[in-house]
């Protein structure tokens, strides 16, 4: 009997899910969207991807994933390999980029160590006397999200994959433990296996399951900054954990965000906005943003000038160790998960995709499927206030795992 397999959420993780469970020949596929393809977080991702020595494996996964559906679909997902330069304002922090820079230089990667009056000679608008150096991480650069999201769902039609937008998911149906189906805001639709991919809603969705992901939707902010002189596109893009910013080219202008501190977690049910927060943005937060744009100033004496065209806070889905969900959850037959990126949704698209194949197919892992089991939080995944508490500190958290 052929497995009917249902995936829901038609982001970046959604439809790389799809097109991998149709590669690997899992049964028949039918993903559902409740709005549009790309809506909820993936349409304002600022799209980078950053090779870092701890997820090898899985950049370079998603990597040739994309190469992939960007041939098998003719999709342009306007991949652009640029470099990163990791910034050390001081000397004990540039060192502690050294393992990682050695690693990517063995690989070949163009990885490289750069006294200060190097790195700015890769970035025009960079004060040297602001570091001490930095690390060129030469395999990084970014893409279009939502070109990369019609690239899996083209490659995906093309295998077979049923793919419904505008069809809300209303519940998942169970039998003694087994998944039976999916409920929809158009009927019932027959399931052996579901994989929820719902992004900030995940945990909505599962709640109805008796299921509680631990995960939790926090507020999450960039700017679009007009500079002068303009920027090449072909510019690196910038991270500094001294400052908790990161940064990159855009149309000219500089995209400035950062990863705060005592991060704001979202009130709304199960940590999510409602359900018909699609292509939305949350209100503009100033005064929560100002400090880091103060120290990105620092880095970036222009930026102290630049008018703002731009403020996006979108908000994205985190947990308590600033890894993902990926995997089977709870007790039910036939139930996986993938979500709670923690603003990586493009980077492990790939993975994300290739770990739900081998689980449902039961194909031997090509990754330790058990780093980012859902059910490792155990029942504490269910409190939400220590979920809100200890999430708020994620996103400002995951700069350490740029240190060796």
């Amino acid at each position: 009997m052929t497995r009917r397999i249902v995936v829901i959420g038609g982001g970046v993780i959604g439809t790389s899910v799809a097109w991998h469970l149709a590669v690997a020949g899992a049964g028949e596929i039918t993903l559902l969207e409740r709005d549009r393809l790309g809506a909820g977080t993936t349409w304002h991702s600022a799209g980078n991807i950053t090779w870092l020595a701890y997820n090898d494996r899985q950049i370079l996964a998603t990597l040739d994933a994309v190469k992939a559906v960007s041939e098998e679909s003719g999709q342009d997902v306007g991949w652009l390999k640029t470099g990163r330069l990791v910034l050390a304002r001081d000397q004990a922090t540039l060192e502690s980029f050294a393992g990682s820079a050695r690693l990517g230089e063995e690989r070949g990667y163009g990885s490289q160590i750069l006294t200060a009056d190097e790195a700015a000679k890769h970035h025009p608008l960079l004060d040297p006397s602001a570091i001490a150096g930095a690390w060129l991480n030469g395999l990084s650069g970014r893409l279009d999200p939502a070109g990369l999201t019609a690239a899996y769902a083209g490659a995906a039609r093309k295998r077979g994959v049923t793919i419904r937008e505008a069809c809300a998911v209303t519940g998942i149906t169970t039998n003694n433990d087994n998944v039976t189906g999916v409920e929809t805001s158009e009927g019932t639709a027959p399931a052996d296996t579901v994989v929820v991919c719902g992004g900030l809603w995940s945990r909505r969705v599962l709640a109805c399951c008796g299921v509680a992901l631990p995960q939790w939707g926090c507020e999450h902010f960039y700017v679009i900054a007009r500079v002068d002189p303009a920027l090449d596109r072909t510019t690196p893009s910038f991270v500094s954990a001294d400052y908790l910013v990161y940064g990159r080219e855009e149309v000219g202008g500089m995209l400035l965000g950062c990863f705060d501190v005592d991060a704001l977690t979202l009130d709304g049910d199960n940590g999510a906005p409602s359900d018909d927060f699609s292509f939305s943005l949350l209100e503009e937060n100033w005064d929560k943003f100002a400090p880091y744009a103060e120290g990105a100033a620092t880095l970036f004496p222009a930026l102290a000038d630049a008018p703002i065209s731009r403020f996006v806070n979108g908000p994205e889905t985190f947990t308590p160790d600033g890894q993902p969900l990926i995997g089977r959850t709870g007790n039910i037959e036939g139930l996986y998960v993938a979500s709670a990126m923690n603003s990586g949704g493009v980077t492990y698209s790939g993975y994300s995709g290739q770990l739900i194949s081998d689980l449902v197919t039961e194909a031997e892992p090509r990754f330790d499927p058990g780093r980012y089991a859902p059910t490792r939080f155990g029942a504490k995944a269910g409190d939400e206030a220590w979920l809100r508490e200890t999430i708020a500190q994620t996103p400002s958290s995951n700069y350490r795992k740029l240190h060796d």
